[in-house]
This record gives structure tokens, sequence and C-alpha cells, in this order.
């Protein structure tokens, strides 16, 4: 049983976690003895995960262990881990410690076991890394076991470093998925191998969504199929575990592919932890057997699956959570962590970062009278116009409502007072919305510091009281902070809210069925 808690704080990014499994499959395939490769791997485990102490267990014996004081290895503690019956141990010196235990190897019980300080346990992030660590470490001792060929164990590892670099510089998920699947087939010399994850609209289905060895009437044929009826395929999804058997049990496979296939395997793909499809290969040769080598590299393969479908889905919700939804420009947290990356240096070590804090004009008007509909398709149209007018490394935010913001890096007063302009220009162009022609203006307040000068917060609360500023003085227009301006909507002038109320009052009027017929 595996043994995993949820409730730490210390994620490891996906890009740096590919990029540890690609540094221990360097270092546990240039070793040539098995003792050397196991020990080196629990060390490099401990090393990045951050563990105080690290073992293998193998049939509730610790086998390699790094970290313990001499003669103190608590053996019993320790399989008690492995065995998923405990999630800390007692370590000397160290006291209580959150441990973790990854499955190495399945037929004989071991495992790695890592164990660290603290009570906070180790995250989802953290889990999968030691996981994948464990699949390179077993399916390396294998490989010094099994494989006889030097050359053989090269080309292995040479495949999951590609995979693993692709996923570690982001390279398109299907591409990765596209990548695993042809690896595959040509290290197990195999006739059919296909990748299938779950129908995100039937969870009871499966997808193929991507295959090698089969024709592109076969793979359009299979590419959607009930679990139950996917054979091993599905019987691997169903248990979360290596499956297998003679031809593909009678399912759909078997039968478009008319019957040639005489031994099948399949591999469980987990998404954060949860089994969410599987890796299938096949064969039609009369006495393919499937040895433990095999086995590991199907394994192995699934786990890399694994890891860039949570590392997409990872990136996918940082989008979500640092990208506004509407507009899709950086939110106002992703803004800041920008602003105060600008204000610590520039470009060329003299120019400045410009802060520019933008409130549209008449934007509630349109959104009051045409629907919040309209005015969201009016802030996106606003959003790009913004865009438009920027360099490639400047920053634009949406921090809600009509309120925008730029950050422009490495520029004179005179370059951001320039930019204010062209934005005030391009957002005032009249927008085609729900059938009619929308105009909004925008009031720019604008804020320069030196590198280090201030921090982005103090920046935000200049160029917000520029901002203000310029609406004081008739909007539609540009102010540059000085000392001495008021701060934002508490300090503004009672005119400035009878004339918005003016400005309502009179489109309202203008806007209204004639009633004099």
């Amino acid at each position: 049983m595996e043994s995993h808690t949820d409730h730490g704080t210390g994620d490891v990014p996906f890009d740096l976690a590919a990029q540890q499994l690609v540094e221990l499959l360097e270092l546990v395939s240039s070793f040539s003895s098995e003792a050397a490769a196991a020990r080196s791997a629990v060390e490099r485990a401990a090393h990045v995960l951050e563990a105080g102490v690290a073992a293998v267990v193998l049939d509730g014996r610790v086998i390699h262990a790094v970290g313990f004081p001499a003669g103190s290895v608590p053996e019993a503690e320790l399989a008690a881990v492995a065995a998923g019956f405990k999630e800390s141990v007692r370590i000397p010196r160290l006291g209580v410690c959150s441990a973790a235990a990854a499955e190495l190897d399945g037929e004989h019980g071991g495992h790695l076991v890592l164990a660290r300080s603290g009570d906070e346990g180790f995250t989802t992030e953290e889990w999968n890394l030691l996981r994948g660590m464990a699949r390179i470490l077993d399916l390396s001792l294998q490989m010094l076991r099994t494989m006889d060929s030097l050359r053989q164990r090269q080309r292995l590892m040479e495949h999951l470093y590609d995979i693993q670099r692709s996923i570690s510089r982001r390279m398109p998920l299907q591409e990765v998925l596209e990548t695993v699947v042809y690896c595959v087939k040509e290290l197990l010399v195999d006739d059919v191998v296909g990748l299938w994850l779950p129908d995100p609209d039937q969870t009871d289905r499966l997808l193929l969504v991507a295959s090698a060895g089969l024709s592109s009437e076969q793979a359009d044929h299979l590419w959607r199929l009930p679990v139950a009826e996917a054979g091993v395929a599905g019987r691997a999804v169903l248990t979360d575990a290596l499956a297998s058997g003679p031809g593909s049990d009678d399912s759909e496979t078997d039968l478009v592919t008319g019957g040639r296939l005489t031994r099948t395997m399949a591999a469980p793909v987990r998404e954060n932890m949860k089994v969410t499809g599987s890796l299938f290969t096949a064969s039609s040769s009369a006495d393919r057997a499937y040895s433990d080598i095999d086995e590991e590299i199907l394994l192995a393969f699934a786990e890399n699956v694994s890891l860039a479908l949570t590392d997409a889905k990872t990136l996918s919700d940082m989008n979500e959570a640092f990208h506004d939804s509407l507009t899709g420009l950086a939110t106002r947290a992703l803004f800041l962590d920008r602003l105060s990356d600008g204000l610590a240096s520039s470009p060329d070590g003299t120019t400045a970062t410009a802060l520019l804090f933008i409130d549209l004009d008449r934007f509630k008007q349109v959104n009051d009278t045409l629907g919040h509909a309209a005015g969201d398709m009016l802030l996106m149209g606003v959003a790009k116009r913004i865009q438009s007018t920027l360099r490639g490394g400047d920053v634009a935010a949406r921090f809600g409502g009509d309120e925008f913001a730029v950050m422009l890096r490495g520029v004179t007063m005179a370059q951001a007072k320039a930019v204010a302009t062209r934005i005030i220009a391009a957002v005032e162009r009249p927008y085609a919305i729900a059938g009619q022609e929308v105009t909004v203006g925008a009031s720019i307040g604008i804020a320069l510091c030196a590198p280090g000068e201030m921090d982005a917060e103090d920046l935000m609360k200049q160029a917000d009281a520029a901002m203000y500023q310029a609406k004081r003085n008739g909007r539609g227009r540009c102010e540059v902070y000085v000392p001495g301006m008021a701060n934002g909507p508490a300090h503004r002038p009672v005119n400035e809210d009878l004339r918005r109320a003016l400005d309502e009052l009179v489109h309202r009027v203008a806007t209204a069925p004639d009633q004099s017929a």
C-alpha cells in the first residue's frame, strides 16, 4: 500500500520536478551495480525532497538507508510506513517526523521511504515526484538484473530522458503523449500501443488520445469505449494496477484488430493521485511473453504520462488563478508579482519602471443600459486595445470592474506618457456592442520610479492618486503623480460625484423613448 499525506506546504514546481527526474535518470544509469545505484538514488531523493532520512524497505527489512545515526535505524517503524500503516516515524535526534512511501517493487513489497521533521506532511506535488523517483530506481535495478545489453539500457534511458525533458520544457501535451506511445512501441517492439484517458463528458468511457500500430479506421472505431468493454486497458483503470492477459479479453480492441492480438498489457495512468486512464500495449506474436522488465518499462512510461497530465492540469489551474477569466490579462496578484520584479532592477540599469493605472469613463452607463453581457464584451474589447499598444515585455492587467493597469519597464517619463496617450486614443474609438455603437473613455494615472526606489504597493498608491487627478481635471486624459496628490475615492471632491450623476441623467434622457407623440 502507498502512503500519502496531502496537507503540506512545500509545493514542487512541475518543470523542476521533471528536471529532477531527468537528473536522477542520468545518475542511476551511470552505475553498474545495484547497490551503488540504489544508494545514490536514495541519497538523491532525500536531498531533493529535503528529507532528513531515507531508506529502501524490502520485505519488511531496510536494505539501504541514509541520514540515520549508526545502529539506530527504526526498521519496524519504517516497515509500517511502507505497508501504509503509519504516516510518521520517530527518528533519533529528529523526533517524530512526517513520512511517505512510494512503491518500488510490487512483487517483493519494496518501497522507497522518506521522512522529515515537522508534521506538515508531503504535498501532492512532492508525492508525485517521490513516486516518479521510485519508479526510475526500480526500473534501473530491473535493467541491471535483466538487461545484458548496455545499448538496450541506453536506449531506454534516452527515451525517458527525452520525454521528461519535453515535460520540463512545457511542450504541448498532445506531443508529449504521442511521444510516449511511440517510445513504448519502439522499446517493446509490440504491434499496438494505445493511450486511453477519460471522456470528460462521460467518466465511464475512455477516449483513445494517442496510438501506434492502428490504422486510421481502427483508431476511429476505438476512439471511445466504455471502461467495462476496454479489455485490459479498462481493467487497469478499474483496479488501479498493472493488468495483462491473453488476447484482449474479447474486447472491442480484439474485434477491430481482427482477433490477431495474443498478449496484452496495460498500466494505470493517474492525474493528481487519481487513476484516470491506461497505457496499453499488445502483440500478435504467438510466443510473446511479458517479462518483469517489460512491465517496468510500461509502468515507467505510464508514470511519465501521469506527470505530464498533472503538469498540464497544474499549469491550467495556474493560468486560471493568475489570469483574468474574462479578458485573459494578468490578475492583480500576478501583476504585483511582475511589478515587484520590475522595480528590483531596470534593463539598462538607468531607466525607470512606469505604472499606468487606467479607469474607464462612462462604462457604468453602458453596463446599466445594455446589460452585463454587453459590458463584458466591452471590457474584452478594451483589453485587446490596451494590449495592442504595448511592447512584448510590458504587462497589462485587469484589477476587476473597469480598472486596468500596465507596467512599462525601462522607460522615461516621456515614453510612459506617449504610451498612455496611445491607450486613451485606442480606448476611445467606437465599439460595436449588441448591435449598437458604444464609446467609452479612459483616465490614466502615471507613476514612475527608479530601481529600488519604492515597493509595488507604494507605486500603486501613487498611480491611483494620479488617475483620480486625471478624472478631476476632465477625464479622457493622463496625469503624472506629483507629491501632495490626494489618494483615491475617499478624497474625490463632491463635484466629481455630481458630474457622474449628471452624465448618467443626460444619457438616460437622450436614450429614453419619445413620449410626445
